[in-house]
């Protein structure tokens, strides 16, 4: 892949050992189907240089320091989950559990007891990563709201551009 290269250029840390790290944490080296599997693997190496070049982007930065690993880390994981790739790669087979799954956790926005109406919230437009709700109004959700849940360590490592 030319594009681990170009993530392996750009960062001194151990892109191997992290992607295998990666790739046990968001449960993809436990999928069975060899295709389904390579094509998790092939997802996981572009949504890391999704993100890297979003760090790169907000540090001002040639390259990712090591002192972010655990963020690049974590930003990975809520990318792959915002993008709903697990549930595309990994948990697949049990699409429809999950789907009367989603359908049973509907949130009552208000109930009238004199004439019995119910009004449910309208939760369409809301993300949920890992217990924190996002409402989805922008077209570039995803880049915001992982820069602004992890504004805070990557501006620690943030240069001044002129």
């Amino acid at each position: 892949m030319d594009i681990l290269k170009k993530i392996k250029s750009s960062t001194s840390i151990d892109m191997d050992e992290f992607v295998k790290r990666l790739e046990s944490e968001l449960s993809i080296s436990s999928i069975s189907n060899t295709e389904q599997k390579k094509k998790a693997q092939e997802q996981l190496i572009y949504s890391i240089y999704d993100i890297m070049i979003i760090i790169l982007d907000v540090t001002h930065q040639s390259k990712v320091p090591e002192g972010l690993y655990t963020t690049w880390l974590r930003m990975i994981k809520d990318y792959w989950y915002l993008n709903k790739y697990d549930n595309q790669f990994v948990t697949s087979g049990s699409s429809s559990e999950s789907s009367s799954e989603e359908s049973s956790n509907i949130k009552i926005k208000s109930i009238q007891a004199g004439d019995t109406t119910t009004t449910f919230a309208d939760t369409s437009s809301q993300i949920n990563i890992n217990g924190t709700t996002y409402n989805t109004g922008t077209i570039d959700f995803s880049e915001d709201i992982l820069v602004e849940k992890y504004k805070k360590d990557l501006y620690r490592h943030r240069k001044m551009r002129w």
